[in-house]
């Protein structure tokens, strides 16, 4: 790497006054944080589950405690874990100043239910939507969705876990001790200030904000400690517009066993995994006969990218080490082996297909040369339908469907790689992408559903169409 006579003078001096700056700026932290988990909120008996949007106070560096939004008190939300067939009644309370508007995403729920524009809670206000859970097991994650202030919102802290569980899912060898030996994982990046306070500038966000500080459940670096044998991560990439490249330090394989909408038909072996943000995958990690491994998100910045950022904002991240996993004890007697199957996929293609091409432009071009128009409808479609939809762009960036389920077909006239088999509702798309669309759930012209860029500043500035779904039989 070359550096300009600027940049040059610029890290010198900068090196030579290195050594006047306080230790405690200088150095990394002494030790490493516990992965907080979000308390688990369970549907049971009827009762209603309450979830208060309101600021709070919370500590992202270990250090300094910074002003946030987040829901029942904490940063982040509580994870939220339901059953297919029960109904779920939600109370929103909005104890904030401003109104909000909350969504599921990767439910499959009918438009009247999904948020928006159509269900702003303002501030002092509830939304109490009874939510009827129809879909097989899968992660999803619910957060703010209020239009133009989506980003911000979700930056704050208004996001969370919510996992379906059904009769197959809870019968599967497959790890189920939540916080024990199956773990939310929520990545996201920060911009802290020397104070550990997070700014966000959405004049400067451009095409999508990018921190320089990668934190998980909230906090920079954490670890776990868990008991020898296989663990399960539920990751989620809950940031505005960073994507992911996932490894694990001693060069062993994710056993991925499910993406956005539920279960692989198997487990698949993936050596670097993609997370673009909106997207989630659940894999599972071999600990049998390793003490300790790191999860790492690509490299991080060096001494002279640090020197530079006092100049300059820098988009690099600081530190790449997302989580590590440290294991103890002996091996149970017994130990389940990684089933080698774990779904029956029994969708039925309907044969008649629609075609619909999907262009993504940017922040002034919107998709297909228009800005998102709340008074207009910009596809039409009925319930259990099937599409073929073609999405290219020149700005690479995920791409997000409500109410409906997708397979990729190809990217660029390449099949998917493994990670991105199976049904999804998020995909990250970087020139062509195709895929093959189900419409699972109605929506109605005052509760249409929306498919937007995932990039969150871009979804605010109008990348994103409203999407009308007639129910079956009409």
């Amino acid at each position: 790497m070359s550096l300009s006579r600027r940049q040059f003078i610029q890290a010198s001096g900068l090196a030579m006054c290195l050594g006047a700056l306080p230790f405690a700026v200088r150095a990394n932290k002494d030790q490493q944080t516990v992965l907080p988990v979000p308390p688990l909120l369970e549907s049971r008996g009827g009762q209603p589950l309450f979830l208060a949007l309101q600021k709070s106070n919370w500590s992202f560096d270990g250090k300094n405690k910074a002003s946030v939004w987040g829901i029942n008190g904490l940063y982040l939300g509580p994870t939220i874990r339901v059953r297919k067939g029960d109904n779920v009644k939600l109370i929103y309370s909005n104890r904030l100043s401003e109104p909000v508007s909350m969504t599921v995403s990767g439910l499959q729920v009918p438009g009247t239910l999904m948020g928006g524009a159509s269900r702003l809670i303002p501030s002092n206000g509830n939304w109490s939507p009874v939510i009827p859970i129809e879909q097989p097991a899968a992660t999803c994650w619910y957060h703010a969705n209020t239009p133009h202030r989506m980003a911000r919102q979700v930056y704050a802290g208004l996001a969370g876990m919510w996992l379906v569980e059904d009769e197959s899912s809870r019968n599967l060898p497959l790890p189920k001790h939540y916080g024990v030996n199956d773990f939310p994982v929520i990545l996201q990046d920060k911009r802290l200030d020397n104070f550990g306070t997070p700014r966000y500038d959405k004049a400067s966000a451009g095409q999508g904000f990018l921190g320089n500080t990668l934190v998980v459940n909230g906090v920079e670096d954490p670890f776990i400690e868990v008991a020898k044998g296989w663990i399960r991560l539920r990751l989620l990439n809950a940031a505005n517009a960073r994507r992911f490249q996932l490894q694990l330090s001693d060069g062993n394989p994710f056993y991925m066993i499910a993406t956005d909408q539920g279960l692989l038909p198997a487990p698949v072996a993936v050596q670097t995994l993609f997370l673009a943000p909106g997207e989630r995958r659940e894999v599972l990690v071999d600990m049998s006969k390793v003490d300790s491994v790191v999860i790492t998100a690509g490299e991080s910045a060096g001494m002279i990218d640090r020197l530079k950022e006092m100049f300059e904002p820098s988009n690099k991240l600081h530190s790449t080490n997302v989580l590590t996993i440290k294991s103890g004890g002996l091996l149970p007697l017994v130990t389940e082996a990684l089933p080698s199957q774990l779904v029956v996929d029994t969708a039925e293609i309907n044969t008649s297909i629609r075609n619909r091409q999907i262009v993504l432009g940017d922040e002034t071009q919107g998709i297909n040369g228009a800005l998102l128009n709340s008074g207009r409808i910009d596809i039409t479609s009925h319930q259990g339908a099937w599409e073929r939809w073609v999405v290219t762009t020149s700005v690479p960036q995920p791409f997000h469907i409500e109410g409906a389920r997708f397979k990729v077909i190809n990217h660029n006239g390449v099949r998917p790689e493994p990670q991105d088999y199976g049904w999804k509702d998020t995909v990250w798309v970087d020139g062509r992408t195709e895929l093959l669309v189900n419409m699972m759930q109605p929506s109605y012209e005052h509760y249409p559903f929306m498919y937007y860029s995932q990039i969150l500043e871009m979804a605010d500035h109008g990348v994103a169409g409203q999407l009308v779904v007639s129910p079956a039989g009409m």
